[in-house]
């Protein structure tokens, strides 16, 4: 019951999933091979929603005064068995170990992931950074590079602009404050209404593999920002002519929209557009841009909820046909691609 303790725990835990949202995309990006990147990729969403769901859930049956706790106590449950279980499952990223000049360990990762006969072709889609002249293989590390360095200013600019996209949309706004959207249409239980959208909000990232190995993950995101963009009016509209049937109508597409295109592609190509030497860096900078995103929603919503009231939707359509523009420019295909392929079509250098 001491607020302090509290805080200080939730502080931890909120360190402990930046982290863990940061790192998780490179990792598994650095683990697949590039025709499975899309669809591995989408686990982090996939389980992110499931974990947003729990608690919706949970709420009709902890709803006690000590029920909380529980809530609060389950993620220790989760932490032990992750503890348990990744010194025997989980491998060091085979492209960090080739940035590092320790090939012979990236082989053995490599060999284990993929089978011994497979080691080259796996070697190929990892692009190895140029180690100094002076340098033997396996005896010294490449120089480090920077994420600000000049040649990977596209690449920087896409990934905060992909971040930004995927929070500055609205969608938590959406899921932050849609009871009264459903308290408007009648359902006086703000719980079921968060549980509907959250459970939506669930199986669109199952399909988004599949749509993205046949259109391409930029095209689905371009389509997701003017997807997002259309029913945003409609949302806007549905709440102007007052029918709540309507406005959640909208709601729900719009979190179908999201949920198939910026949800889980963001975060698969935020690592992807990086190469090894600074993926870990840039990506965990765009990671960052986009919890800030996150807060900047959540705080400032209700204010411009209360000046705009019908119209609160409006200036995140002006911010996904912003976003949209600039995503023309910025956002490369990367499905399908290796690594070096990514590379030699953005860096400027050649």
């Amino acid at each position: 019951s001491n607020i302090w303790v509290f805080s200080a725990g939730r502080l931890i835990a909120g360190l402990a999933s930046g982290t863990a949202t940061a790192t998780i995309g490179s990792y598994v990006n650095e683990l697949s091979p590039p025709h499975m990147r899309n669809t591995l990729g989408l686990g982090l969403q996939i389980f992110t929603t499931i974990g947003i769901l729990f608690p919706a859930i949970a709420f009709f049956f902890a709803n006690t005064s000590s029920g909380w706790r529980y809530l609060a106590a389950f993620p220790v449950l989760l932490g032990v068995t992750y503890l348990l279980l990744a010194p025997t499952m989980c491998v060091e990223s085979p492209a960090w170990l080739l940035t590092q000049g320790r090939t012979d360990e990236a082989k053995q990762v490599i060999a284990r992931l993929y089978g011994e006969q497979h080691v080259q072709t796996a070697l190929s889609w990892l692009q190895v950074s140029k180690k100094p002249e002076n340098a033997e293989e396996g005896l010294a590390a490449p120089a480090k590079e920077s994420m600000f360095n000049p040649r990977y200013r596209l690449q920087l600019l896409g990934g905060v602009l992909l971040s930004c996209a995927q929070q500055l949309s609205g969608i938590n706004a959406v899921f932050y404050y849609s009871g009264s959207i459903f308290s408007d249409a009648g359902i006086s239980d703000s719980r079921v209404g968060t549980l509907i959208i959250d459970f939506i909000n669930i199986w669109p990232a199952f399909f988004t593999g599949v749509l993205a190995n046949r259109f391409g993950a930029r095209n689905m995101i371009l389509w997701g920002l003017a997807g997002m963009v259309a029913m945003s009016i409609g949302m806007t509209v549905a709440f102007i002519v007052d029918v709540s049937a309507l406005s959640i109508v909208f709601t729900a597409l719009y979190v179908i929209v999201f949920g198939v295109t910026l949800g889980p592609l963001v975060w698969v190509m935020t690592a992807d557009i990086f190469p090894d030497s600074i993926r870990a860096s840039a990506s965990s900078f765009c990671i960052g841009i986009n919890w800030l995103c996150n807060l900047i929603v959540g705080v400032s919503y209700p204010y411009i909820s209360d000046a705009l009231t019908d119209y609160a939707y409006v200036p995140f359509v002006v911010l996904l046909a912003i976003f949209y523009l600039f995503a023309l420019k910025l956002v490369p295909e990367t499905s399908g691609k290796s690594a070096e392929e990514i590379q030699a079509e953005q860096d400027p250098a050649g």
